[in-house]
């Protein structure tokens, strides 16, 4: 079989994609890109020009957020499958991305509110609600990074119903933890 200019370039985008989404642009680097894409380094900068370029050219598409009045009832299962879907289709996962974004960020403090705003809008930013909330983060956060950089919980060795409903259902509990104003 024959490996085309088009499968090459697809190759190093969801390999660049896949790296930078684990480990943000500065630990990445145009080699590792390279070797993960099976081709050589001078392919990858043939195909984006720099390291910059190709950082633009990988950004993965963010997954569509929850709709505003999704319930909290359930909530925990469904952030968890959604989170192992993102995995397994090898997509972008936001919750880990978060994590490097804040640490390549200029200015933390922004970053810190940025994520604050993007992930937890919905929920309340004082007292005890706040206090669930970064609970919710912190669960989700742990598992963004233990099941995509340090492949915990594989798929091929663990059952993804039974992650879904004992994860979940810890992410559940916090969830209706929160103030009954809030969903």
């Amino acid at each position: 079989m024959t490996t085309t200019a088009h499968d090459n370039r697809e190759a190093v985008l969801r390999t660049a994609r896949r790296l930078f989404g684990e480990r943000g642009f500065a630990a990445v680097t145009i080699r590792e890109v390279a070797a993960g894409a099976g081709v050589s380094p001078a392919l990858v900068m043939k195909i984006a020009g720099s390291k910059d370029q190709l950082y633009a050219l990988a950004t993965p598409a963010e997954p569509p957020p929850l709709l505003p009045d999704t319930p909290l009832d359930g909530l925990g299962e469904l952030l968890v499958r959604r989170l192992l879907r993102r995995r397994d289709e090898d997509v972008a996962e936001p919750w880990l991305r978060a994590i490097y974004l804040l640490h390549d960020a200029p200015d933390p403090d922004a970053a810190r509110a940025e994520f604050r705003e993007r992930f937890l809008h919905r929920f309340p930013d004082e007292g005890e609600g706040r206090r669930y909330a970064d609970q919710l983060a912190c669960l989700l956060l742990g598992l963004a990074a233990g099941v995509r950089s340090f492949r915990l919980l594989d798929p091929g060795t663990t059952d993804t119903e039974s992650v879904v409903r004992e994860y979940g259902g810890l992410v559940q509990q916090v969830l209706d933890r929160m103030p009954p104003s809030v969903g």
